[in-house]
């Protein structure tokens, strides 16, 4: 793997493993079969946005299946990572060190991808203004974000978290993990409150379930029994009543421009 032993922080705190790897590959698998369904392209044909790419492990991967993919990213180090990793070789790859408002392109896209990047928004309206003008008429964004009211916060692992007021927040947050403000990973919302926000846009939106459930994507690896156990349950709920998002870990949504 390209980036295997390298150690950084991401999606998934801690050291690249092999497992790791598995979520990423699993990831990019369940946005093959998305755009497939919903984008009803062969992959090999359309253009990808993934925006909030980090050190691009997704873009990489995904440049294995699409024609193109380009990464957004606002953090500089994150961003040189990314180019710096990218083998020569590889010409469907394409890195821009900018927010996903700020990012300006005549392009427009098949397939945008922004995982796990809501919660870091502060202001979401600019950034979905910004990303559905980049959209194609039938194109479609695949987002993933975690439950604001999901007892352990999915960043730092702390119970209720994500349900403080900021200012509170940042205290608990600095006491127990020594870091200093929440505020980066401050934005994320509920289910009502995603409905809320994308509801104000002329798109159709859809909360779906992962496609292949055994994979280790949803859930960020964590592969143990009591885990298996509760996401198995949590997605047996979801299927019987749509209720039960609202206590879901996180959210998986496909939006479509009308």
């Amino acid at each position: 793997m390209l980036l295997k032993g390298r150690k950084f922080p991401y999606y998934f705190e801690g050291d690249i493993t092999s497992l790791n790897y598995k979520i990423v590959k699993s990831g990019v698998q369940e946005l093959l079969k998305v755009s497939q369904i919903y984008c009803k392209k062969s992959p090999k044909s359309l253009t990808v946005l993934d925006a909030g790419s980090g050190r691009g492990e997704y873009v990489l991967e995904m440049s294995k299946y699409f024609k193109k993919v380009v990464g957004v990213e606002p953090f500089k180090d994150a961003y040189a990572f990314g180019v710096k990793s990218t083998p020569k070789k590889i010409k469907n790859v394409a890195f821009y060190n900018s927010g996903i408002e700020k990012y300006n392109s005549k392009e427009k896209y098949d397939l945008i991808v922004m995982l796990t990047v809501f919660e870091h928004l502060k202001n979401p309206k600019n950034a979905f203004n910004k990303v559905f003008s980049l959209l194609k008429k039938d194109g479609v964004v695949y987002l993933t974000a975690p439950n604001k009211y999901w007892l352990f916060e999915q960043h730092y692992g702390l119970p209720f978290l994500s349900w403080l007021p900021l200012s509170v927040a940042n205290i608990y947050l600095k006491t127990f993990r020594g870091v200093p403000s929440y505020e980066d990973s401050s934005y994320s919302r509920g289910y009502t409150a995603m409905k809320d926000f994308f509801d104000q846009y002329k798109v159709e939106y859809e909360f779906i379930l992962p496609l292949s459930t055994e994979g280790a994507f949803i859930g960020c690896g964590q592969n143990n029994s009591i885990y298996s156990f509760i996401k198995s349950l949590g997605i047996t709920l979801i299927r019987m009543n749509p209720f039960f998002w609202n206590i879901s870990k996180g959210f998986i949504m496909v939006i479509k421009k009308k």
